[in-house]
């Protein structure tokens, strides 16, 4: 946790401990989600009877991978809020490697991504719920799988219901540490 010489060219100060498990609880909520669906595209048999749409086209199989891409790519960057790889451009960036990021940027960034995950994961969330609680029930990705493919389906969604708040406890610390 100590203080490092490049600290002295950032401004970073080194993120407390919640801060940097907030950061990794990022990673943590996105991937259960992105493996269940990679398994989906592999061929596994999850239960969801509609794969066959992703797996069997182009367009489904690129929105799939397009989703994957983005959703690790955020958590990782959600990483970044406490490493160093996270304050610097990267030395192999062509022109500006090496450069400090500005420090607004991940807090501007960060907050609209992390508004963003808010109203997505929770308005798909409180939709699956009401389409599953109606009578006759709604569509859910759920519809046909054996109780064990959906508990599956469930522990592996479950952890995004925490990401944004995981997100705004990791922007919380990301500031404290750039001040």
């Amino acid at each position: 946790m100590g203080f490092r010489i490049s600290n002295l060219f950032t401004g970073a100060l080194p993120r407390p401990p919640w801060a940097r498990a907030a950061c990794w609880a990022c990673l943590g909520c996105a991937l259960p989600s992105a493996c269940w669906r990679v398994a989906m595209m592999a061929g596994a048999d999850v239960g969801f009877r509609d794969a066959y749409r992703y797996r069997d086209s182009t367009g489904g199989t690129v929105y799939v991978l397009a989703l994957e891409v983005i959703q690790v790519g955020a958590a990782v960057a959600c990483v970044g809020l406490c490493r160093p790889w996270g304050e610097v451009v990267p030395r192999w960036v062509p022109g500006l490697g090496g450069r400090p990021i500005p420090r607004r940027l991940p807090l501007v960034l960060g907050g609209a991504g992390d508004a963003l995950l808010y109203l997505v994961v929770y308005s798909v969330a409180f939709r699956f719920a009401r389409a599953a609680l109606s009578d006759p029930p709604g569509w859910t990705p759920a519809q046909g799988m054996s109780p064990g493919q959906t508990w599956v389906l469930a522990l592996a969604y479950a952890p995004m219901l925490l990401w944004p708040a995981a997100l705004t406890v990791a922007l919380v610390g990301y500031r404290r540490g750039r001040a």
